[in-house]
């Protein structure tokens, strides 16, 4: 599958995930697997979001599936908390304390000063030769949502690498294209 392709699949999955938060409040998982004529969605049970162990599991499975299967990228669409970087404090801050920080997590990230969270629905787009973050910001009002600022961090402009639980291709360097 051509970059271009794998990133319109990624925008089209935020896209459906912004439809599905303003319809219906909530937003499931989404987890997808891109293969060179098909997608592959996995989906697991709500309840394993609840834990650390479930959510771990959750990770493995999917990690584990796309390497068996080749996939050329895999896709994660989450409501949750979005890291909104401070790009500048990032490119001065000394590199250990920055990796120390991120894995740290969220907090010691904020912590840290290198950015803020907020509400917000995040697309991962990871594939081995580049990583893609598209976070769309809201907020809740009485009935409805009200959707904020929209930001993408793309591997091939900026320094960036899927951190975390559901990094796929973890371990390999990702670099500009």
């Amino acid at each position: 599958m051509e970059p271009n392709a794998l990133v319109e699949c990624a925008y089209e999955l935020m896209h459906v995930l912004k439809e599905e938060l303003a319809e219906r409040r909530t937003v499931q998982p989404a987890f997808i697997l891109l293969h060179d004529r098909d997608c592959e969605l996995l989906t697991f049970a709500p309840r394993l979001f609840a834990s650390a162990e479930g959510k771990a599991a959750v990770a493995r499975t999917f990690r584990n599936r796309a390497l068996q299967t080749g996939a050329h990228g895999a896709l994660v669409g989450l409501d949750s908390n979005c890291f909104i970087p401070d790009l500048a404090s990032m490119r001065e801050a000394n590199p250990r304390l920055l990796r120390a920080a991120a894995a740290a997590g969220l907090d010691a990230l904020i912590r840290s000063g290198f950015g803020r969270k907020s509400e917000g629905i995040s697309v991962t787009l990871q594939t081995p030769a580049f990583h893609l973050l598209v976070q769309q910001l809201y907020t809740r009002g009485d009935n409805n949502i009200v959707f904020g600022v929209s930001q993408t961090l793309d591997s091939r402009e900026v320094p960036l690498e899927a951190a975390g639980i559901f990094s796929i291709y973890g371990g390999q360097r990702v670099t500009r294209g």
